[in-house]
């Protein structure tokens, strides 16, 4: 069992803090930074974690769940979660040239070849692919708030436990309009529904396409909508 640091049968694995372009984890290999401190390794039940070192409880998780998944860099910028030829989780935009880097502050992040940020493990962008998660600011995980492509839209919790859609970070476009839940946190599941709930685990906002493999998505043009391949199954904005 892994408490905050690589199994053994992952010691072999060379220790870097960077996934390059086209670079890949498979099962039981990590990397980690510089510090020791935190490492982020495939679990053999495929889903990638981030741990602390002493903490028991992982920092981040993609929330996928195929055993001997692996875990690219693609030379396009984006980071996915592979099992076989499916891509079961993916995650910032296209750049050619970027790389994956924990570093020593844990804030695991995608840096473009202008060592700028395009994503960190507090952002999803685009697309919110099943089991992964949004996170309020006072929720069990650190706050995740989810931004459209071009950066001109968000969707975060605010403390009340209301998932609000915002536009330039101030006009409030849509929200579930869930009062006094704070610790929320919501996800897609695999079934198709997206679901927000309080920090007992009492469920706030429901919505079911009866659509597997549905995703939500936050898009350039400030529409929030479930998505089923390429069909628009609900939209809410």
């Amino acid at each position: 069992m892994l408490l905050g640091s690589a199994p053994a049968e992952a010691r072999t694995v060379a220790v870097s803090d960077t996934l390059l372009p086209g670079q890949k984890l498979l099962s039981g290999q990590y990397i980690r930074s510089k510090s020791g401190v935190y490492t982020l390794i495939v679990q053999p039940a495929g889903d990638v974690k981030l741990y602390q070192r002493g903490v028991k409880a992982p920092l981040w998780a993609s929330g996928t769940w195929r055993p001997n998944s692996v875990l690219v860099m693609g030379t396009d910028g984006t980071l996915q979660v592979i099992y076989g030829r499916t891509k079961v989780w993916s995650m910032s935009i296209k750049s050619a040239g970027a790389k994956l880097v924990l570093p020593d502050n844990g804030n695991l992040a995608i840096y473009n070849t202008r060592g700028k940020a395009n994503w960190n493990r507090h952002m999803v962008v685009g697309t919110l692919m099943p089991q992964s998660k949004l996170a309020g600011p006072d929720a069990a995980w650190d706050e995740v708030v989810m931004y459209s492509v071009n950066r001109i839209y968000t969707l975060k919790f605010l403390t009340t436990g209301n998932l609000v859609l915002l536009k330039n970070g101030t006009t409030v476009l849509w929200s579930t309009g869930v009062k006094n839940a704070p610790g929320a946190y919501g996800w897609v599941s695999p079934d198709g529904s997206f679901g927000t709930v309080n920090a007992f685990g009492d469920l706030t906002f429901f919505y079911q396409t009866r659509r597997a493999g549905s995703v939500l998505q936050l898009r350039d043009d400030g529409h929030l909508v479930m998505v089923n391949g390429r069909t628009v199954v609900k939209t809410f904005f």
